[in-house]
């Protein structure tokens, strides 16, 4: 009888290769990915060195103009979804929650300076 147990506790922690990153790890359920690949992301406004695309600059320069999606559009040759995609993700990067805070941080940060074409 001990034979058996010991023989299920060898079995317990199956070997794996994590999904993510392709390491080896052990487990004992169906994990697929190894703990540091699970531990969670940061946002993209707290990585160190986060800039901005030369795209999303313009955007943010038209902003700081007062210019509407539609307008931006036109403007740089984008469809209007396309505009509102890049915002969604220049507020993430920024950690701004408006269009006037953004055109605000622009003038500060001086991303209205740099030009549109």
């Amino acid at each position: 009888m001990k034979e058996v147990n010991i023989l299920v506790d060898r079995c317990a922690f199956t070997p794996r290769s994590c999904a993510r990153c392709g390491t080896g790890f052990h487990t004992r359920g169906k994990e697929y990915t190894c703990a540091a690949c699970r531990k969670p992301k940061l946002p993209a406004a707290e990585k160190p060195g986060h800039t901005l695309s030369f795209r999303e600059q313009q955007i943010v320069a038209l902003i700081a103009e007062a210019k509407a999606n539609k307008e931006i559009a036109y403007n740089l040759c984008l469809s209007e979804g396309t505009v509102k995609e890049y915002l969604y993700h220049i507020f993430r990067k920024l950690n701004v929650t408006s269009r006037t805070e953004l055109a605000l941080r622009s003038v500060r940060d001086g991303f209205a300076d740099r030009p549109t074409a």
